[in-house]
């Protein structure tokens, strides 16, 4: 099986525990794109922000027996495809709830990324 067909795979499978366990109501969820236009030290540039949704993206929650210096209370682990690059420091969004990500694993066996799945803690 190529690693194309294993991405697909994956969002397919996102796709459908979006559906079983979501509403129709349900928040989404942006991974939140700042882009600084270059600037002096007397005009600094201009940052612009902008949504991008995480289309198949999955909350789970840490188990409270996980928690320790690195894992704090309230932390939740991030699962999306790899349609959208996710980086350390990088702000998500859901609702009214923004999250920092403050550490990432990225599922990669190969070179061919297959997913990503930051921590993120509440800011």
């Amino acid at each position: 099986m190529s690693s194309s067909q294993i991405q697909k795979r994956i969002r397919s499978g996102l796709k459908r525990a979006q559906v079983k366990t979501g509403s129709a109501s349900a928040e989404k969820v942006y991974l939140v794109s700042k882009v600084t236009t270059a600037g002096t030290p007397l005009a600094p540039g201009t940052t612009t922000s902008t949504n991008i949704e995480l289309l198949n993206a999955i909350f789970i929650d840490y188990d409270a027996s996980r928690f320790n210096i690195n894992i704090l209370s309230g932390d939740r682990k991030l699962f999306c495809d790899n349609v959208t690059i996710i980086k350390q420091g990088d702000i998500i969004t859901q609702g009214s709830s923004n999250y920092i990500v403050v550490s990432l694993e990225i599922i990669a066996p190969t070179s061919d990324v297959l997913g990503y799945m930051p921590q993120v803690r509440l800011q």
